[in-house]
């Protein structure tokens, strides 16, 4: 009844740092994302921090929570950074993490596989998003939109 697990990518011609400060620009990445209104951390950003967020799909908007579960910037790791939150309700980890090429940065972004959703979440695809393979399919091309967006922004030498 699950759901797989969804990856994008894109290499990026910055520095993983250039990327990783897009990446955590949260504000940001409203714009950027097709289907986040917006991500409000409470506090500053590290490992355990929770988030409230809203999320939207044509005319239906809803909320989630989430906690990071990793932070790790680029410059800890020799260029391999890692921003991972976990979200309810549909209780999946969404990840970027960056990686040093030879031109600039890979940036990977992933959901985890949707293994057993509740009842609220199986209505709630069903009746507002289409049903889940077709928001699935949302979700991947929201992805690539996403990383496009990214790419341009940090290639432009605007991160935010």
């Amino acid at each position: 009844m699950g759901q797989p697990p969804l990856e994008s990518s894109v290499d990026i011609a910055a520095t993983p740092d250039s990327v990783w400060a897009a990446v955590t620009d949260l504000k940001a990445m409203a714009r950027r994302s097709p289907e986040l209104v917006g991500m409000w951390l409470l506090g500053k950003p590290k490992a355990g921090r929770r988030s409230v967020n809203l999320n939207r799909r044509k005319g239906f908007i809803w909320p989630t929570t989430a906690r990071i579960k990793q932070w790790k910037p680029p410059s800890n790791d020799n260029g391999r950074g890692a921003f991972v939150f976990h979200v309810w309700p549909t209780n999946v980890d969404w990840s970027y993490e960056t990686e040093p090429t030879a031109t600039g940065t890979r940036l990977v972004e992933r959901r985890t596989a949707l293994v057993d959703p509740s009842l609220t979440v199986r209505l709630t695809a069903k009746l507002a998003l289409g049903g889940a393979d077709n928001h699935d399919s949302e979700l991947c091309d929201g992805m690539d939109r996403t990383l496009a967006a990214i790419k341009a922004d940090v290639e432009r030498g605007r991160a935010s």
